[in-house]
């Protein structure tokens, strides 16, 4: 039985940290963004009424969950915020159900590539759709929300070969 030390290439270890920093960060404020919508669409729990922030965002707008009488609201300006906080949530989860497969096939990938160099190019290309679908997506955008979200999963897709190619070439040898 041999023992397996990884050698990790320097640029694939760093622009894997880069783009795991970079969608924390991404993260983080989409769903700062997501909470401050939902505050104006009433759809925070009812508690979240005493927060300072209920006040300051969601001003005159009863939490519910954005369910009840206040639902029955035809004002235009409730509609639109409703519109919104929804679509942050669904931004949200989106990322969630497709960054962490990223993040497992780019730190994977990283232990054992086939190339460190297609490497580093599918995590910084993986980040980078990530990021820009959220963009289009809060912009309303489309075809391009698809596109990006089509593009994230084939950089998962190639980081996860990458790293199949590189670990049966060691298991070859």
């Amino acid at each position: 039985m041999s023992v397996f030390t990884p050698a990790i290439d320097t640029q694939a270890f760093a622009a894997t940290s880069l783009a795991t920093t970079v969608l924390l960060v991404k993260f983080l404020m989409t769903v700062g963004i997501q909470g401050g919508h939902r505050f104006k669409a009433g759809s925070r729990p009812p508690e979240d009424a005493k927060l300072g922030l209920a006040s300051k965002i969601g001003k005159g707008v009863v939490q519910n969950y954005g369910v009840g009488e206040a639902d029955k609201n035809d004002d235009p300006k409730v509609k639109k915020a409703k519109m919104d906080s929804l679509r942050w949530n669904r931004i949200v989860m989106n990322d969630l159900e497709n960054i962490p497969f990223g993040l497992i096939a780019a730190w994977s990938s990283l232990l054992a590539p086939f190339s460190a160099k297609v490497h580093t190019v599918l995590v910084l290309g993986f980040a980078a759709a990530r990021v820009f679908h959220t963009i289009v997506y809060a912009k309303e955008l489309q075809p391009h929300r698809g596109a990006a979200w089509g593009a994230g999963w084939v950089f998962i897709f190639g980081l996860a070969a990458n790293g199949l190619l590189g670990a049966l070439s060691l298991l070859a040898k």
